[in-house]
């Protein structure tokens, strides 16, 4: 893929974003563990098998590499969602089985390989607000997809009613989400099997659409 964040050096060859994505991957690996703060440009190039020439020589600084990883995991994440939902599971599904799915889908991807990126993204953004920037236009992107998902189950009396009901059971998922990321306070833990659930039914009690046919 290509990266655009500034301070990332092009790639004009195969070879050269081979490396610069084995780089970005090492990001995300070690920052499942470690804050940003706490890895070092020797850490990543280690990771990978690389002298610190090959990290200068595709990114200015740590700060540019960590927005080509911003990057990286919020077109993944786009790309992985748009494939999932073109599925026809969503089409047939019950409500039931729609929101059990979905809280499943949207887990694995903001609490699985990128939740280090999430939780320096709130950090960083602590001093630098636009670090939060990226994160916020993929949770709105996000948004947008879901609710086209949804449409064809919109309330045919009230549309809208059905549109703000996702957007605040969304505002609540995304928050305790990003929470849990940060701190974990329980009592429910992000790792806990009820999370899921618990989430699902606020999906189930919270978003009005029209009832399954029978």
């Amino acid at each position: 893929m290509e990266i655009q964040a500034k301070g990332v050096k092009p790639a004009l060859q195969g070879r050269s974003r081979q490396r610069r994505d084995e780089l970005i991957n090492a990001g995300m690996i070690l920052m499942q563990d470690k804050s940003f703060a706490d890895i070092s440009i020797i850490d990543l190039t280690a990771h990978c098998g690389y002298s610190v020439g090959t990290f200068y020589s595709r990114f200015e600084d740590k700060e540019s590499f960590f927005k080509a990883v911003q990057e990286a995991a919020t077109a993944s994440t786009r790309a992985q969602l748009e494939e999932e939902f073109s599925k026809p599971f969503w089409k047939t599904a019950s409500l039931e089985e729609i929101f059990t799915k979905l809280v499943n889908t949207l887990f694995e991807l903001i609490a699985g390989p990128h939740k280090g990126v999430v939780r320096a993204s709130i950090v960083l953004s602590g001093s630098d607000p636009e670090m939060w920037k990226p994160i916020h236009e993929a949770g709105i992107h996000i948004r947008k997809m879901i609710l086209g998902l949804l449409e064809e189950r919109y309330l045919k009396s009230d549309p809208d009613k059905s549109i703000k009901s996702i957007e605040f059971a969304l505002q609540m998922f995304f928050g305790t989400a990003v929470q849990a990321i940060l701190n974990d306070p329980g009592p429910v833990r992000l790792t806990d099997p009820e999370m899921r659930q618990n989430l699902t039914r606020m999906f189930l009690t919270y978003i009005i659409l029209e009832p399954d046919k029978t």
